[in-house]
């Protein structure tokens, strides 16, 4: 008779359940989700697949929001499974994936020069349905990310309210030891502190390796890897992925984002952003203006001119005085 032994291979399954980082909060669209999903890597994706990584339906229950404190730091949770953060059960120290390291995609053990930074961006929109690319502004980077779970990212001083009190924020990072892919996760933030500043139009990242022509002003997060709604073209070479370093203007800590000099009334929140297509302000009613025309809608035609002839009354003689 012979002796069977089985042999448990569970490593060999670790790269099918982990081997990629998301961020995790109860705010985050998807987090109720199956621990992982979010995880992973978008790459040759449609725009429903990629935008909000799919997950624009699965909002966060009970109204989470992730607070924000303008002029402070928030420290999120970045880790290859839910399991791993201090939402599941084996959430203790820092390291982003204890089973994996290779899923920081940054060397084995990590290398500081091989990490390819991660950035929080916003945009100030209630409803994510309403919420475009074009839209977001990154307003912090941390340049060593991924490397600890426990990630702190300073917040600008100076921000403003969000309307409806929530605006839609994501989370962008990419590896550098990777395929050409990047990752995303949206949620719903909330300023606290707020303060009266305008922010600026975001501008599309450019790569200045040398130093010139970057953009140091707002930009949009990078988006790219997939089919559809790229602003950032990849060079091809594997040292040249886009990154939230200073090679593509992005410097550590908060971003510069605001309108210089511009501010508006600390007790208002800031206006939603109007997206393509949004218009600027809704469609009011018709008034006359002060000389009795009324105002006409862009876009209608040239009104036509009718002259009326009004005969004249005779002017009364004036009496003569007592």
């Amino acid at each position: 008779m012979h002796k069977v032994t089985t042999i448990v291979l569970v490593g060999s399954f670790l790269p099918a359940a982990l081997a990629h980082i998301a961020m995790w909060h109860p705010s985050v669209y998807g987090f109720n989700g199956d621990g992982y999903s979010i995880a992973e890597p978008l790459s040759h994706k449609g725009f429903d697949q990629w935008w909000m990584h799919g997950q624009k339906n699965k909002k966060p229950k009970d109204g989470a929001v992730l607070e924000l404190p303008a002029g402070g730091q928030v420290t999120v949770e970045l880790a290859c499974n839910k399991q791993y953060t201090s939402y599941g059960g084996e959430g203790g120290g820092n390291n982003p994936c204890p089973p994996d390291t290779p899923s920081m995609h940054s060397g084995s053990p990590v290398k500081d020069s091989q990490l390819r930074e991660c950035g929080l961006a916003i945009a100030y929109k209630s409803d994510i349905n309403e919420a475009q690319p074009e839209e977001f502004t990154v307003f912090s980077v941390n340049q060593k990310c991924v490397k600890d779970k426990n990630t702190v990212f300073q917040v600008p001083a100076g921000m403003p309210a969000c309307p409806g009190d929530k605006c839609i924020c994501a989370w962008f990072w990419q590896g550098q030891e990777s395929a050409n892919e990047m990752y995303m996760n949206g949620f719903d933030c909330k300023i606290s502190n707020p303060g009266n500043k305008v922010l600026a139009k975001p501008q599309v990242p450019v790569e200045c390796r040398d130093g010139n022509n970057c953009i140091l002003s707002a930009k949009q997060p990078m988006y790219w890897a997939n089919k559809e709604h790229q602003n950032v073209k990849f060079s091809g070479d594997h040292e040249r992925k886009p990154a939230y370093n200073d090679k593509w203007g992005f410097r550590d800590g908060a971003q510069d984002i605001f309108e210089a000099g511009a501010e508006q009334s600390p007790e208002q929140p800031a206006p939603e952003q109007s997206g393509p297509n949004t218009p600027d302000q809704p469609e009011q009613p018709l008034q006359p203006t002060p000389t009795g025309t009324p105002q006409i809608p862009k876009g209608c035609p040239a009104p036509v001119t009718v002259t009326v002839t009004v005969s004249k009354r005779k002017r009364p003689t004036d009496r003569p005085k007592l």
